[in-house]
């Protein structure tokens, strides 16, 4: 009973799921899909040739209207969806072809001239859009119409029929037009870790890239943008905490020597209270560094601000003094290893670390 309930669900499935009641059904990609599927496998091609035709007649009709639509707005996106639409019937209209040779002659003749009249015209628009935005940033000076451009110019090579050294020229035009150029000084004086500080805020230079162009410590002709990043003097400071605790413990003070009725002697333990002191202080070492970074804008194309960075990192160790009788302090206090802080370098260098990265995030 089983098997025969799965093999009535297959066969209601495979009714389902045929060409035949996909294009009943109105679903014509479907019934497209399914048909070719079948033809390709060489299944049914009498019936399966049949649909594949009627299917694609029916999706022709039904996309002509939503091809004159978009082709009747002004907005480029509404091409590009009715170039979309274009090429993707001329990809079925060549499949179909090829199992039904002399059908859709027409559409596989004026498809590419619908693509080509929608490649066309976006290109014209993208193509004038730059040349627009191109003259906006020769007459006012800002580099931001430039980078528009140069996006116009690259979405219109997207739909060029062919490559264009004119249209090449004004990629390059716009691009070196559109680039920002930061000029950043860094002023640290008479600060002990120069090396480090000038090590770390060089990887400024590495922001390079796209429209942006960073300089560290060398002068730009003519930079949008100058950068001062000074940093005053590292502050170290060490905090203590003092602990103490004490102990006690029984413990053997000596022997006596004791003689029995017999005369015979003996040593005898003799007992006492030992007692000792802990004092544990715990030290803190922290580090802080503060920057001021001022902007001068020498151009409308910078847009940034100053501002101040503050950074910090600690370090903590413990010390262990015992005093007293050492037999009554617990092994974990006597056998305590000495600590020592990280070196100073390295905590500076985590702090110089931390405002770069403050850097980047504000104005990268």
């Amino acid at each position: 009973m089983k098997y025969r309930i799965l093999f009535l669900a297959s066969c209601l499935f495979a009714a389902c799921s045929s060409p035949q009641n996909a294009l009943e059904n109105q679903d014509y990609d479907k019934a497209f899909k399914l048909a070719l599927a079948g033809l390709n496998k060489g299944k049914d091609e009498k019936a399966n040739r049949t649909i594949l035709q009627q299917s694609l007649e029916r999706i022709i009709e039904q996309q002509a209207a939503v091809r004159q639509r978009l082709s009747g707005s002004d907005s480029p996106e509404s091409w590009k969806e009715g170039l979309n639409l274009t090429y993707g019937l001329q990809s079925k209209v060549k499949e179909a072809r090829a199992f039904l040779p002399g059908a859709f002659e027409r559409e596989a003749q004026t498809l590419p001239q619908q693509a080509r009249w929608f490649r066309t015209r976006l290109y014209n628009h993208y193509f004038q859009e730059g040349q627009d935005n191109l003259a906006r940033s020769d007459s006012t000076g800002r580099k931001a119409y430039a980078q528009w451009a140069y996006g116009d110019f690259s979405k219109a090579r997207e739909y060029d029929e062919a490559p264009s050294a004119r249209l090449d020229s004004l990629i390059r035009t716009a691009y070196n037009k559109g680039i920002v150029y930061y000029q950043v000084d860094i002023d640290a004086p008479f600060n002990p870790h120069t090396w480090e500080i000038n090590r770390i805020f060089s990887e400024l230079e590495d922001m390079s890239g796209g429209f942006l162009r960073v300089s560290v410590d060398k002068p730009f002709k003519n930079p949008d943008c100058a950068i001062e990043i000074r940093l005053g003097p590292i502050e170290i400071d060490i905090d203590e905490e003092l602990g103490e605790e004490d102990f006690n413990k029984e413990v053997i003070l000596e022997y006596k020597t004791v003689t029995d009725s017999a005369g015979h002697e003996s040593k005898v333990p003799v007992y006492g209270t030992a007692e000792g002191a802990v004092t544990t202080i715990i030290k803190t070492k922290t580090v802080a560094w503060e920057a001021d970074v001022n902007i001068e804008a020498r151009t409308p194309d910078c847009e940034l601000s100053g501002g101040n960075f503050e950074a910090s990192t600690a370090a903590t160790i413990r010390e262990i003094h015992v005093s007293g009788d050492e037999r009554a302090i617990p092994e974990k206090y006597l056998n305590a290893p000495a600590e020592e802080f990280m070196e100073e370098d390295d905590m500076a260098e985590q702090v110089l670390r931390d405002l770069y990265e403050q850097v980047i995030r504000a104005y990268f």
